[in-house]
């Protein structure tokens, strides 16, 4: 019980790392829309998310060492 709020900073290290890793792989798949504005808007947004994802388990890392 003593390392709990470790426990907590891997829970969102795992979680942060896993929704930016989909969003990353998101992006690669083709959108079923034709309209081009908002296949380029999705595409944004899962980059955004995946960077912002990946920045997030990047922080809890270094917050656990």
């Amino acid at each position: 019980m003593e390392n709990i709020f470790d426990a907590l900073l891997f829970a969102v290290l795992v979680a942060a790392g896993g929704l930016g890793l989909s969003s990353w792989l998101m992006f690669f798949i083709p959108a079923d829309t034709d309209d081009r504005q908002a296949v380029q808007r999705q595409r944004f947004e899962n980059i955004f998310f995946g960077l912002a994802g990946i920045i997030i388990m990047l922080v809890m890392w270094y917050a656990i060492s």
